[in-house]
């Protein structure tokens, strides 16, 4: 190839790749090009005050008070991907209680392990971002308080790996079997499989290192079918069209419960529970009428496979 050929194409080749270049990198081409072509000529004194102007660029920018809004909008993008995971868990458990009445009659289901599995993340997922809203919550508390905050981004840093190195030090029970949406993928597995009231959480969690060191109280983590109770309190018959009271965890069929406060009572009717139940406290539960369907499904299998028993044996 000609010499004049082969420096065309060097040439090209450094022009592309100057092109291609991060904006900063090339910037930073164009600086070094300016200052070994003007060293020659350039005061010292000009050096070093380029220098210091450089140094002064890269130093931490302090935050005050005038600076919470900033951190406000930062904490609501958070809270957007929020959103995001909500649904990602929603729709993982619509798919986990198809796939568990399908594999009803088996014992083990490898797709209900991984759903397992991937909720665990999305519950991980999400306490990340509980830990970043809260160290960013501190910080814009502080700054309202008229603190200066020299260095923030090292403070941002540090204060989020130590929850997120406290939190990843928990045990799996610590971490899921308090957690809502937990619970409802294993109820619905349970509901799925199993008969009878699902026990707690914890229970249906392997034990591991640290578990015996947990004093915190289970009562809030028995919400398995010692309280979700598909038979109405006041009919004693499953539940129909049901509907849920706010006040605690427990349920009744819809025209039992209207009827029982038209008649001017305002306390729970299952036993020993004192909430007070009202127009206002009673929600429509869309997950809890599903449990029930299932629930039906189950004990219309069990009756005919008791009829067809019976016919075998007489």
């Amino acid at each position: 190839m000609p010499s004049a050929s082969r420096r065309r194409r060097v040439d090209d080749s450094d022009e592309e790749a100057e092109n291609v270049a991060p904006p900063s990198q090339r910037r930073s081409q164009g600086r070094s090009n300016f200052d070994a072509s003007s060293s020659s000529t350039a005061e010292p004194s000009t050096s070093r005050a380029a220098a210091a102007v450089d140094t002064e660029e890269l130093r931490p920018q302090p935050l005050v008070r005038e600076h919470v809004p900033n951190i406000r909008g930062l904490t609501a993008e958070l809270k957007t991907s929020d959103t995001m995971l909500n649904k990602c868990i929603e729709l993982l458990n619509e798919t986990a209680e198809q796939v568990a009445e399908a594999f009803r009659a088996h014992d083990d289901c490898r797709e209900l392990d991984q759903a397992d599995a991937d909720l665990r993340e999305l519950i991980d997922a999400q306490a990340e971002k509980a830990i970043r809203r809260k160290v960013l919550d501190d910080i814009a508390q502080d700054l309202h308080t008229g603190q200066q905050l020299d260095d923030p981004a090292k403070r941002y840093k540090e204060d989020v790996q130590s929850a997120l190195d406290a939190y990843t030090k928990q045990t799996s029970r610590k971490k899921y079997a308090k957690n809502t949406d937990y619970h409802n993928l294993k109820n619905i597995v349970w509901v799925a499989k199993e008969e009878g009231a699902m026990p707690p959480v914890s229970d249906l969690i392997p034990a591991e290192p640290g578990d015996e060191d947990n004093n915190d109280s289970d009562d809030d983590i028995q919400t398995g079918g010692a309280v979700i109770n598909f038979r109405c309190p006041l009919t004693a018959n499953i539940l129909e069209d049901p509907l849920s009271n706010s006040n605690c965890t427990h349920s009744y069929s819809r025209s039992a419960i209207e009827d029982y406060v038209a008649r001017g009572n305002n306390r729970c009717p299952a036993a020993s529970c004192m909430a007070a139940v009202g127009p206002r406290t009673l929600k429509q539960d869309q997950a809890l009428v599903k449990k029930v369907a299932a629930f039906k499904r189950r004990e219309e299998e069990r009756l005919i496979a008791r009829r067809q028993t019976s016919t075998v044996l007489y």
